[in-house]
């Protein structure tokens, strides 16, 4: 499961459509994609995700859907996540035997997730202007509390991007999640792919030889 979320791309209809966005991500190597979809009626979110189903089957790659557990069952997703608001974790594994990742701001929330839960989605890291009910950044030093407490994989999330991943990275993350990083870039494939390299030089380089290279990357 987790080295197909170095990368997790969240599709958002503000930046087109979604089957659009996600197979130009999966072009470029992303291999996580999660619909989120909150402005649209039940049947034209389950009718979208049955074609993202079909697409992320294409590619070998995890379908996860963001809220909905019923639509996430109905088009046979491979997981859903969930936040703090949403249907509680545990009372999701009472039906549901797929993927679970559940939303955490503070070490609380994510001790709390830890028996029912498969991996985390902390943060937003930084501001971000994509999720309309963002809380307060966590910066940094927030997340890496969390990932240094609980003893689930953590996805961050918020505000990352090419120019930040590499911060992130270095907390011990399992991968990171992006919306306008991948959705808002002109060259939707290239950007997925610049990610992905940075995911891959954070494993293999020393912390200095990293930023070198990332920085190399960027003005070529």
């Amino acid at each position: 499961m987790l080295e197909k979320m170095q990368v997790y791309f969240i599709t958002d209809s503000k930046f087109g459509k979604h089957e659009e966005l996600a197979e130009k991500a999966l072009k470029g190597g992303v291999r996580t994609i999660q619909l989120r979809e909150k402005r649209k009626s039940a049947r034209k979110i389950y009718e979208t995700a049955k074609r993202l189903r079909a697409l992320t089957y294409d590619y070998d790659a995890l379908f996860i859907v963001n809220d909905r557990v019923d639509i996430a069952i109905a088009a046979y997703a491979d997981g859903v996540h969930v936040g703090q608001n949403d249907l509680p974790a545990y009372a999701i594994r009472d039906f549901f035997d797929g993927i679970v990742g559940v939303s955490a701001h503070t070490v609380d929330e994510a001790k709390r997730a830890e028996m029912y839960a498969d991996y985390l989605g902390v943060g937003p890291v930084f501001r971000t202007a994509t999720k309309e009910d963002a809380k307060t950044p966590i910066g940094i030093e927030g997340l890496e509390e969390i990932v240094k407490n609980t003893k689930l994989p953590v996805i961050a999330i918020g505000g990352i991007n090419e120019t930040n991943a590499i911060d992130v990275l270095k907390c011990g993350v399992a991968g990171i999640a992006v919306v306008s990083a991948i959705a808002g870039k002109g060259d939707v494939t290239e950007a997925a792919r610049t990610l992905l390299r940075i995911y891959k030089l954070s494993l293999s380089l020393p912390d200095q030889q990293m930023l070198n290279n990332c920085d190399t990357m960027f003005k070529q």
